[in-house]
């Protein structure tokens, strides 16, 4: 069975048993944590995995469970593709130029994007999130980041989208023009090096090792949607939850410190349709189950969030859970590199909303219509009413 087919088994088999909303995924997990915390398909030569312990083992051991060959093989990318030793090689060059120094020293700028974008809203009083918004904050940073014209947004918008797509199954596309696109940007770099992005990637060095060309361009891919498609789908859930839950927003404008803590809560707890696909390098034992080399093991992150051994009342939505060391951004080696720059970006963006608007509210003409962000799409903006801050409360504040 194809790795395309497969996913599309995953995702039918979610939407089927597990239902559409975060409580019926919830109590899905439970029951197959308790009742068949790993299930084998015949038809389809596919193991599910659903226990956290589990899910984390096989998302650890890459000698057993291998990241190489569980995505199709025109699906572009870099770091998701390999296993160590050449994992370790690429993530390390990377690194250089993606340092955590380099991710906090966005700060400013992000505070500055954030309040341009909000100044819209300030004077009308509303948005429509995710266009005004969610979608526009990320796509400007990591463009920014990447050294690309601001006339050049909507492309990489747009790109991200397709290969989140692509990556899930829903579609297919010719990454032509995304690769002339970025290899005319390496050729400038070349020329003319400057500070951004793709020019530290050109210059990163480990014992007299470069980045392939073609890496460097299946990176700057990855870069473009792990830096903008998380982030914009994290928002957006953000935003939604203030409409609805008005209590949770004041919290925050109360004790801002308590913002890190809902984004890991709202990573766990409302990314409910998440998995890691893998193969089984040689025959194996998990959880006295036994696996034979090459069939595909599915490590369900979603519902390792949700196991109640790591997390008590796992389907309650508690900002003040600690620790809440979900399986979102995965774990191991392919841990998400692009996870600081998520959290950092949506700390920055929420902390300045809380500080501009007193009052987050649904717009009545533009009612509420948040699906699940599976793909393009499925992510669906919704109008936000606000209420500004007066003087008198932002001294308060």
């Amino acid at each position: 069975m194809s790795t395309e087919t497969q996913k599309e088994v995953s995702r039918a088999l979610l939407e089927r048993e597990a239902g559409f909303s975060t409580e019926d995924r919830a109590a899905w997990s439970h029951h197959m944590q308790e009742t068949q915390p790993v299930r084998y398909r015949p038809e389809y030569n596919m193991w599910d995995v659903f226990r956290y312990k589990d899910v984390q083992h096989v998302l650890s051991d890459y000698a057993t469970f291998s990241a190489e060959n569980s995505q199709s093989k025109n699906f572009p990318g870099a770091l998701g593709r390999f296993d160590p030793p050449h994992h370790r090689q690429l993530r390390s060059l990377v690194s250089k130029a993606f340092t955590p120094r380099s991710i906090e020293e966005l700060a400013p700028r992000l505070i500055q994007i954030s309040d341009e974008l909000l100044e819209r809203a300030k004077a009308k009083g509303k948005m429509d999130a995710v266009p005004d918004f969610t979608d526009p904050l990320p796509t400007r940073v990591i463009a920014e980041m990447l050294g690309l014209p601001h006339s050049d947004y909507e492309r990489l918008r747009s790109w991200s989208y397709q290969h989140v797509d692509l990556a899930l199954g829903t579609s297919s596309h010719d990454y032509t023009e995304f690769l002339q696109y970025f290899s005319d940007q390496l050729n400038e770099r070349k020329h003319a090096p400057r500070n951004d992005l793709i020019s530290r990637l050109l210059a990163a060095e480990e014992n007299g090792t470069h980045l392939t060309r073609e890496e460097i361009l299946h990176m700057c891919l990855e870069l473009v949607t792990a830096g903008h498609v998380t982030t914009t789908m994290l928002l957006t859930g953000a935003l939604y939850r203030f409409c609805k839950q008005p209590d949770l927003y004041q919290t925050l404008r109360n004790d801002p410190s308590l913002i890190p803590g809902a984004i890991e809560e709202m990573l766990r707890h409302d990314f409910s349709f998440a998995n890691q696909r893998r193969i089984a390098r040689h025959d194996t034992v998990l959880a006295g189950f036994q696996i034979k080399a090459g069939q595909a093991v599915m490590a369900w992150t979603s519902a390792a969030n949700f196991d109640e051994t790591v997390f008590p009342h796992s389907e309650q939505f508690d900002i003040r859970r600690s620790p809440n060391p979900h399986l979102t951004f995965g774990y191991g080696v392919h841990v998400c590199l692009g996870a600081p720059l998520t959290r950092l970006e949506s700390r920055i963006a929420i902390e300045r909303i809380v500080t501009h608007f007193s009052d987050v509210r649904p717009d009545l003409e533009r009612p509420l219509q948040f699906l699940r962000p599976l793909s393009s799409s499925n992510l669906r903006s919704f109008g936000i009413s606000f209420e500004k801050v007066t003087d008198f409360e932002r001294n308060e504040l």
